[in-house]
Formats: C-alpha cells, structure tokens, sequence
C-alpha cells in the first residue's frame, strides 16, 4: 500500500524517501538549480497547470501502489500499475493537450516511487506549476510559485505490466461523480465491504454488514445518466478501502462510468474535462483481505482533508514567511 507521509519533513526525511530538494525565489531572477544541473538535458520537459488536480491524482495513485510505471509519448502521457496485493490495477492517460508545455524529444518509459512525488506535489498551491523533466537516469519535479522548488528521483526499474485482458459484465451504470462519490463514502463508514446493486430501474450502493446503509439511484433521475443489465438483479461486493482511495477523483470529472458482474472484477473509468481519463480494476472482496481503515483509503483520504484543511488557514502566513527567509 502506498506509504502515509507527513506534509513537512525535515532534510533527513526528504533523503529517506528519496527526495532532494532546493528552492530559491523567483523574484530575483530564474536560474538552473543545482538539481537541474545535476539532471543534464533532458528528453522530456511537461509543464502543467492543475497542481492541485495532479496532486489529488497522484495522491490517489499512492493509496493503491508503491511503484509506477510511467511512459511518455508525444500524444501523452500513460501511468499505470498493480498494487503489491494484486488486487487492484489503475492506468491513467493524460493527453498532451492538458498541458502548459509539452516537449518529447522521444519516448521515454519511467519508473516512479509515488510516495515520493506525493511528497513532492504536497506543498502546491493554488496558481502554482507543476514542471516534469526526466532523463534516462533520474526524474525532476518542479513546483512554481512564490518559492520554486526542485526534487531530483531516481528513475526506477517497475515491473507494472498493462491489464490488456477485455473484462466481461452483467451491468453497466454512468452516475454523476459527485454523487457516487457520496454514496460511496457514506456507505464506507458503516462497514468494510460495499455491495453494488443495478436492475433495470435503478442502482443501489450499500454498506454490507452488521450496520446498514444505502443510495439508490433510480433510472430516471439526474444523478443516474444510464443503466444496463444482462439479467433482472446484478450484485457484487468490493472492498471499501480499495473504492475509498479512488473515489476522490470524481469531485473532478463530471461523470463515472461502472461495468460490473457478480463475484467478478468492478471496472471504474472516469474522464475529466480537460481529457485526463482513469481506469480502475478492482477484485471482488472475497478474491482480497479487507483493509484496514487507517491504512485503506478512508484513513488517508480523511487525513488528506483533514491536512488540506489546516494548511488553507496557514498558506497566506506560510508563503510569507519562505518568500521572507529567502530574502
């Protein structure tokens, strides 16, 4: 599972996960950090606008998998993997044109440490930039504000292999994200197991155990956009940890599209405005142990907004206070 970091870590934190950092002001004037002289030319240079989408996205990534294969294109960019349990498989594209500056001079495949790009991606705020460069050896993340920082990884070997295999289903239910994601988080706080319901008339997400709770969503209505079903009543159960870590991401897409069948594989695909699009395949919960609530998704996630939080009151101080350290 993906490792739980602390928002502020000190140098010999940052070295223990694998980062390197540097941050000078912008005011007086961009220059090559230490860090990008140290990483040389690159073959690739992304600059992109959303930090805060890129970070809910990788953070997301996290909760599931330790590594990550990443490959990079010049129509875009593809990051996917397993989790160390072979429970769950995520694979996300983002186009090129998502973009601020998209340079490939070729294709490159990396390997990632994502706790390590969470960490790095933490400290964004809002108007700031996200820059990616890379070489064969190493990957540079850049973060463009106020302060600027650089944070130097290494370029690691992954075996993720792509899920390439067609998936067969019994129901097929688009839902507005934000709904869903409602309904799933409800339902996780009542038990460890989520039960998906579709019929011909509506779809029901439900906790599944001693304590009950439940949505549905009937067809018709604004929240269900379409329902499909090969037989009257189709049910599976998945992990609510597992959901948890995904359903983060669609507070940013306006629709989440869910292919399901008993006892089989859910397959989760969302896309967001600016065509960054996920797939996410998850084991029924019998195929995998549950997992724990602090260390699932509901723990992080709730430690996520519970930070986020705390720190929205603190970034006008904050930022005030390094722009004044480095003067």
């Amino acid at each position: 599972m993906g490792i739980a970091l602390p928002y502020r870590l000190g140098r010999g934190a940052r070295e223990a996960v694998g980062l390197k950092a540097v941050r000078y002001n912008t005011a007086v004037g961009v220059t090559l950090s230490s860090l990008e002289s140290e990483l040389g030319s690159p073959l690739v240079k992304l600059r992109f606008a959303d930090v805060k989408l890129l970070y809910t996205l990788v953070s997301a990534l996290a909760d599931t998998l330790e590594e990550a294969s990443m490959k990079v294109s010049k129509d875009g960019i593809e990051i996917y993997g397993m989790d160390p349990a072979k429970v769950a498989y995520v694979e996300v594209k983002i186009p090129y044109s998502a973009f601020l500056e998209y340079k490939v001079d070729q294709d490159i495949e990396l390997g990632l440490q994502l706790p390590s790009v969470e960490r790095a991606l933490s400290i964004s705020r809002k108007g700031y930039t996200a820059l990616l460069e890379a070489t064969q050896d190493k990957v540079l993340i850049g973060i463009e504000g106020a302060v600027r920082r650089t944070y130097l990884l290494p370029n690691i070997q992954v075996s993720a292999e792509r899920l390439e295999v067609k998936l067969e289903h019994d129901a097929h239910v688009k839902l507005l994200g934000d709904p869903l994601r409602r309904a799933v988080e409800d339902a996780s706080q009542f038990g460890d197991v989520v039960e998906f319901e579709a019929t011909a008339t509506y779809f029901a997400v439900r906790a599944s155990g001693e304590r009950k709770a439940e949505a549905r969503f009937l067809s018709g209505s604004a929240s269900l956009l379409e329902i499909s079903v090969n037989s009257d009543v189709v049910k599976s159960t998945y992990d609510a940890g597992y959901l948890g870590k995904i359903m983060d991401l669609a507070r940013f897409t306006e629709s989440v599209s869910l292919d399901f069948k008993a006892d089989s594989p859910l397959e989760v695909t969302m896309e967001s405005p600016s065509g960054i699009s996920l797939r996410y395949v998850l084991a029924p919960s019998a195929a995998g142990a549950p997992v724990p609530a602090e260390e699932g998704g509901r723990g992080r996630a709730r430690r996520r907004r519970e930070e986020e939080s705390e720190e929205s009151g603190e970034e006008e101080e904050s930022e005030e206070s390094e722009e004044s350290e480095e003067e």
